[in-house]
């Protein structure tokens, strides 16, 4: 108790808050995932000569996180935790996945079915649906290994629907679709999440958090420039289906990931 009394005292002391800060390290982590993020948007028309700079923030990241007492991202805990940093992975794939989906499969719903845009909010109504309900029956699953390997299984189910789609499908075929979408949704939020509180550190929780919230993002980016990267100007059935294959074999390797996660056998806490 006294030494937790004397480290609140510090924590408070204006000097003790500065020294806690890590200027360089934010600013470090700001440069590298703007530039990847600058990357990423503009997959169409690649600007390579972003990558090196990625690499050069990112290894100035690394190497002056190792060296802080109290680093911003803590890169040693992570280069240890292995199932800390496959959970970002998984997480981040199955987000690409979901969220080339939400907006692709919408965006093509208009431009090739010919559907309005209510009636494709309409259609895509389901997938939210499905997400809720998911994500409370998830929460409410004991296990984390069984929901994650469900819900990859069936992004590659939703992915083989899609690339059997074209403009005259019906509409039970739409819905289905948007269906199968959602169902992962819901069971890959509160799955990872029960992975990350399982695999953070004592006292890290609230980094872990951010960090995983940095790799849905990073996934969401990533969707938004391969939507536009196999839609070009307008969606096609050939632009789905391109879509289709590559969340397919994201999709086989999420189930690949999940299943061969010997971390993923603990339950939740």
């Amino acid at each position: 108790p006294a030494a937790a009394r004397a480290a609140d005292a510090d924590a408070q002391h204006p000097r003790g808050r500065a020294a806690s800060l890590d200027p360089l390290g934010i600013a470090l982590f700001t440069g590298t995932l703007v530039t990847a993020m600058l990357f990423l948007l503009r997959l169409d028309r690649p600007l390579w000569w972003l990558l090196p700079l990625v690499a050069v923030l990112g290894g100035a990241l690394a190497w002056w996180e190792r060296r802080r007492t109290a680093p911003f991202i803590d890169v040693t805990m992570l280069a240890r935790n292995r199932a800390l940093a496959t959970t970002y992975l998984r997480h981040g794939t199955a987000y690409l996945i979901i969220y080339c989906v939400m907006y692709g499969y919408a965006q093509w719903l208009e431009d090739a079915h010919g559907l309005s845009s209510f009636t494709a909010g309409l259609v895509m109504l389901p997938m939210s649906a499905a997400a809720a309900v998911c994500s409370l029956l998830g929460a409410r699953t004991k296990g984390i290994r069984a929901p994650l390997t469900v819900a990859a299984v069936l992004l590659a189910a939703g992915s083989g629907l899609l690339l059997l789609t074209g403009h005259h499908a019906s509409m039970a075929v739409l819905l289905s679709a948007a269906v199968l979408f959602g169902l992962p949704q819901g069971l890959a939020s509160t799955g990872n999440q029960a992975a990350v509180y399982a695999q953070a550190p004592a006292g890290g929780m609230g980094a872990a958090a951010g960090l995983q919230r940095t790799a849905q993002y990073l996934g969401a980016i990533t969707a938004a420039s391969l939507i536009g990267l196999f839609y070009g100007p307008r969606a096609t059935d050939g632009g789905l289906h391109d879509m289709a294959t590559v969340t397919g074999l994201l999709s086989v390797a999420l189930v690949l990931l999940t299943v061969g996660d010997r971390a993923l056998r603990a339950g939740r806490r």
